[in-house]
């Protein structure tokens, strides 16, 4: 039963980094990956931890335990999720940063 439509962040001529990321996972990380969004589709906001964590003003990570890796996200209306960027625990430092960029390009739009 899924109550949010979940969208991947695109820059505007079409290049989207998120689907090239997942493109690299092995199944077994995809199955897990997937799992998470799953959930955050079903229970949209309300989803806390140990899946999802609220980081500030508006930007959300979503924890993969399993393999360690962070999706990140924001809500763009009652209905909307975008995913932003994603990486594992290694690189979260400079997943947020890009997040936080695309963050600001969304609410632009």
């Amino acid at each position: 039963m899924k109550k949010w439509c979940i969208e991947y962040w695109d820059d505007r001529t079409g290049n989207n980094s998120l689907e090239k990321w997942f493109d690299k996972l092995t199944d077994e990380q995809l199955k897990s990956v997937s799992k998470e969004i799953r959930l955050l589709e079903v229970l949209g906001n309300t989803l806390r931890l140990p899946h999802s964590k609220a980081l500030a003003e508006g930007l959300f990570e979503l924890r993969e335990r399993r393999f360690g890796f962070r999706i990140y996200y924001c809500f763009c209306d009652n209905t909307l999720i975008f995913l932003l960027a994603a990486g594992d625990k290694k690189s979260q430092d400079r997943d947020i940063r890009i997040a936080r960029l695309r963050l600001k390009q969304v609410i632009e739009r």
